[in-house]
């Protein structure tokens, strides 16, 4: 078991992801961002799963073809998409529609990670492309994709100090939170 490893790179992601939210105006969501993390039930399986080059969620489920601590940290974390998914009468898949800041905190939430496990190798492109990579196994409410999408373009165009504006709706993004959360969906 990885204890200490994991320790510290749960606590580097958590640094990060608090940089960028408190960059964003979200104190609060970076300081509570994936505090489920240090609780047994994630922390226990994570530390035995350790790689150091991405999350031991994904060896968990390699082995036994679910992870309990993944079933207990999407439960208990409004940043991930699943804890939004909900399902029809007939069974489908509804996504639903994320409210800003917990957008926000998902966008700075791939940052981290992308700078926790690539160090030297991220680029202001690194966001934008685990999102394309990933989009057709995920559920997202059209809304919510458009601005997911709109916010990961400023940090490959404009680089982290305009996304950083842009999530507090600063200068030319003055519109965007009240467009958003305006919409019915």
């Amino acid at each position: 078991m990885y204890v200490w490893r994991h320790l510290k790179t749960v606590c580097k992601h958590k640094s990060v992801v608090l940089r960028e939210c408190c960059a964003c105006g979200l104190i609060w969501r970076g300081l509570m961002h994936d505090l489920s993390k240090f609780s047994l039930t994630e922390f226990i399986p994570s530390a035995r799963y350790f790689q150091g080059n991405r999350s031991p969620i994904e060896a968990e489920k390699a082995e036994k073809g679910y992870s309990a601590a993944w079933q207990h940290h999407k439960g208990h974390n409004p940043h991930h998409w699943e804890y939004w998914v909900d399902y029809d009468s007939s069974g489908a898949v509804v996504p639903l529609k994320i409210p800003y800041p917990y957008v926000v905190e998902m966008v700075c939430d791939w940052v981290g990670a992308g700078k926790v496990y690539n160090a030297e190798k991220w680029t202001q492109n690194a966001p934008l492309e685990h999102y394309n990579r990933m989009r057709k196994e995920r559920h997202f409410h059209p809304e919510t994709e458009q601005l997911i999408v709109l916010l990961l373009e400023c940090i490959r165009d404009r680089g982290l100090k305009a996304f950083h504006r842009m999530a507090r709706c600063q200068e030319e993004w003055a519109y965007l939170r009240s467009d958003y959360d305006g919409c019915n969906g």
